[in-house]
């Protein structure tokens, strides 16, 4: 959703996608509440999935309509950071709430929140620090809007934004969605407590590392592309000391590797920070969302790879489980090729961009 959504938000404006999004979840959340199968509840998930593809850019967009320059650097890291305590809030509160309340009950109290939020939406905001005066940077048409994602593509700063997001994001979400748990627990042999103490110290590790990289951003934007190598590095770093380890890690060490990796969603923030400073707003959606599909491109390739190594080893003669030590070692290792993939386009767009690559 997020080209087509990167397109709608600049015909329509940040606020109206907000709320449509906002909207979509609130359905998404009313059908999950009352499905009688699991089929239908599926349907409901896929909606609020739909909605959330909505908030991200229509934010971005939203906040470079009221700030410029290194003011928006920090407040699109800001924002974003905010935003990640709703990981938090769904882990721990939401499920105080479900246990205590019931499914219907508690996925209604976030259908109404939804709701609320659409509510506010439409009278607490607008696209532009200057709305007032009537003006907006809405394109004219859905054609038009299409005409500039075209324009943004071949600019060689937005594909560099596309490939920052794809070498940057990639390694935490596939962890913290997917991969932790039964790495941790099956393999690791970490006791559940533990692992959901390390995803909530993920989150928590990002109020500390999204301010510094917000502030790199605002006061030495030309360090930018250093800070992608820098997070690319301790990302592999921090892969390389686990999958070393002959036997299970020591807790400690689980913990300090897992905060290094995390670090790659903050970082992931600065492919927004460059693209603005090559399109104007107008035309910021569309790139947005372009820029957008490379981190979750290369999540789910990552992803898929890391269980298809672990599938090829698995022999189920063997006595062993399936999720072990040396299963995850290669399965893990497979990421390697994802970030070379992102490591060697970023670096080719990043030298046209300074005018030493032709184009």
């Amino acid at each position: 959703m997020q080209i087509p959504v990167g397109i709608l938000v600049d015909r329509f404006g940040a606020k109206v996608l907000l709320a449509v999004g906002a909207g979509i979840m609130a359905v998404g959340q009313l059908t999950v509440a009352f499905a009688p199968s699991l089929d239908v509840a599926v349907v409901g998930r896929m909606l609020v999935g739909m909605g959330d593809s909505f908030t991200f850019i229509s934010m971005i967009r939203m906040i470079n309509g009221w700030y410029t320059g290194s003011k928006a650097s920090k407040m699109q890291q800001y924002v974003s950071t905010i935003g990640q305590t709703g990981q938090f809030v769904s882990a721990v509160p939401f499920w105080i709430m479900l246990q205590n309340l019931g499914w219907e009950s508690a996925f209604s109290i976030m259908a109404a929140a939804s709701l609320l939020v659409v509510l506010l939406l439409i009278v607490y905001t607008s696209n532009e620090a200057d709305a007032s005066s009537g003006k907006s940077l809405a394109v004219n048409s859905l054609k038009q809007a299409w005409e500039q994602l075209l324009q943004n593509v071949r600019i060689p700063g937005i594909r560099m934004s596309f490939w920052t997001h794809f070498t940057t994001q990639p390694t935490t979400t596939s962890v913290s969605l997917l991969w932790a748990v039964p790495y941790l627990v099956t393999a690791e042999g970490q006791p559940l407590g533990f692992v959901a103490f390390i995803l909530s110290a993920m989150v928590a590790f990002g109020f500390i590392t999204a301010p510094i990289i917000a502030e790199v951003c605002a006061r030495a934007p030309h360090l930018r592309a250093r800070m992608v190598y820098g997070v690319v590095g301790l990302t592999v770093a921090a892969w390389i000391v686990l999958l070393a380890m002959p036997e299970k890690s020591q807790s400690w060490l689980l913990l300090i590797c897992f905060l290094l990796i995390s670090i790659g969603g903050p970082a992931s923030m600065i492919a927004f920070d460059f693209s603005k400073d090559f399109v104007p707003k107008e035309r910021l959606g569309s790139a947005n969302g372009f820029a957008n599909v490379g981190g979750f491109l290369a999540t789910f390739v990552m992803m898929y790879l890391t269980g298809l190594v672990i599938d090829l080893l698995y022999d189920p003669s063997s006595g062993v489980d399936r999720y072990n030590v040396e299963s995850f070692r290669w399965g893990f290792a497979a990421q390697f090729l994802v970030i070379a993939v992102g490591v060697v386009f970023f670096r080719k767009e990043h030298r046209r961009v300074l005018g030493l690559d032709k184009i």
